[in-house]
């Protein structure tokens, strides 16, 4: 059961959750048709809501390529994500995440999975999933997947997928393909699938 910190996307120390997060064998869009969403690239701060929280600051870039044979450049789909938190009483610690961007019906979403030693070596990638909003500040607002709204769409057999009852809450695995995800949040209430209250990242820097 995934009830770590997450980031953007994704989520990690500042996007605490209550339960936990669905998660999905596919990303809601592939490399080859997510986009690349430039707003989102820069430094950000997240405010602490008592004086002794950790303090910690984000960074969100898509990864480059190296130059086509003509010379030139270029960006790939692939969002990193880096967190540095300042530990009270200890050094830094790190989280990184990679994530792809899609854009669906009139919404921005987020696919994304951390990297580093917190993963298994061999184990499939698992995703999980949020909706975001960059303002006209450039303020990043994300709401997490509802494991509840994710559960009931297997359960009505909208979605493919296992739900295992914890004491901690359901464990919820979506196994549909990339299209079958899209398509049902596409067709569904974005405020139901991604509800609560949002996580807020304060732009510092592009």
């Amino acid at each position: 059961m995934n009830i770590r910190l997450l980031p953007t996307l994704l989520a990690v120390a500042s996007l605490l959750l209550a339960g936990c997060l669905p998660e999905s064998k596919n990303p809601l869009s592939t490399p080859a048709n997510s986009t690349i969403d430039s707003r989102l690239e820069g430094i950000y701060s997240q405010r602490r809501e008592k004086t002794d929280d950790e303090l910690g600051g984000w960074h969100f870039h898509y990864h480059g390529a190296k130059a086509d044979p003509n010379g030139q450049p270029h960006t790939t789909p692939w969002l990193e994500v880096l967190s540095v938190a300042h530990v009270k009483d200890g050094g830094l610690k790190g989280d990184a995440y990679r994530a792809l961007t899609t854009h669906i019906g009139v919404h921005d979403y987020i696919s994304f999975f951390e990297l580093g030693a917190g993963v298994d070596k061999g184990k499939a990638t698992l995703y999980s999933f949020a909706r975001y909003e960059v303002n006209w500040a450039g303020d990043l607002r994300v709401w997490t997947a509802s494991s509840e709204a994710f559960a009931q769409a297997i359960k009505s057999g909208k979605l493919h997928g296992t739900v295992k009852h914890e004491k901690t809450g359901d464990d919820v695995m979506l196994t549909d393909s990339t299209e079958s995800l899209a398509a049902f949040v596409a067709a569904s209430d974005p405020a139901t699938l991604f509800s609560g209250k949002p996580l807020v990242f304060y732009r510092l820097a592009r």
